[in-house]
């Protein structure tokens, strides 16, 4: 898998970051804005794929993300691989710890966590597929973010306390890196926002 344009802006970017690693939808979202409506006291960076396939997920970490050497990482893999789940479940599994030993084997301090895929229409293989990524997570001691939680969480107000705790002056509280899945709530509460309704419309076609 190669990524020239990864690979460039790769040069350019700073160690110990976190970053989103995921698929067609993740590409759209625009994490650097967010970072910096909700200063973050960290880059974030921006490292998906267009229909990425866990079967190349690995290939990818390696040559555009491994190079970043972040501290952290959301994964959001799987919504190009519905046939294969459907048809081979134990590959698509086998793929995913695959991926995750890499990125130990490089960091084994690498915070991860996996984010589940959107299942608005309930349908059977996400559904499925989501149950076998939570278990993924809990398996290899990963973090796990269940997407949905995104639709119910309320960006503005929590902007608005982080700007009120920093008006305060309690900076020193905010040195403390945030949790993956506070940072994931704040990227797909966006996608659920802006984004999902053109990406089921394109996936449906």
């Amino acid at each position: 898998m190669k990524a020239v344009n990864y690979e460039w802006l790769n040069s350019m970017t700073e160690k110990n970051s976190v970053v989103l690693f995921g698929g067609t939808l993740d590409k759209s979202i625009p994490v650097s804005e967010l970072a910096q409506s909700f200063e973050f006291n960290f880059k974030l960076y921006n490292r998906s794929f267009t229909n990425l396939s866990i079967k190349d997920a690995q290939a990818a970490w390696e040559n555009c993300i491994e190079p970043v050497c972040p501290e952290g990482i959301l994964i959001h893999l799987g919504a190009a691989d519905l046939d294969l789940f459907k048809n081979a479940p134990e590959v698509f599994d086998s793929c995913y710890i695959s991926l995750l030993s890499a990125i130990r084997k490089s960091n084994p301090k690498t915070r991860i966590a996996l984010v589940s895929l959107y299942n608005e229409n309930a349908n059977k293989t996400i559904f499925d597929m989501n149950r076998h990524i939570k278990a993924i997570a809990s398996s290899e001691s990963c973090d796990f973010f269940n997407i949905d939680n995104a639709k119910l969480w309320n960006p503005a107000a929590t902007r608005e306390v982080i700007s009120f705790v920093y008006n305060l002056g309690f900076e020193q509280n905010l040195k403390i890196k945030k949790p993956l899945r506070d940072i994931a709530k704040i990227l797909y509460s966006y996608a659920y926002a802006n984004l999902l309704e053109d990406f089921e419309h394109a996936r449906a076609v």
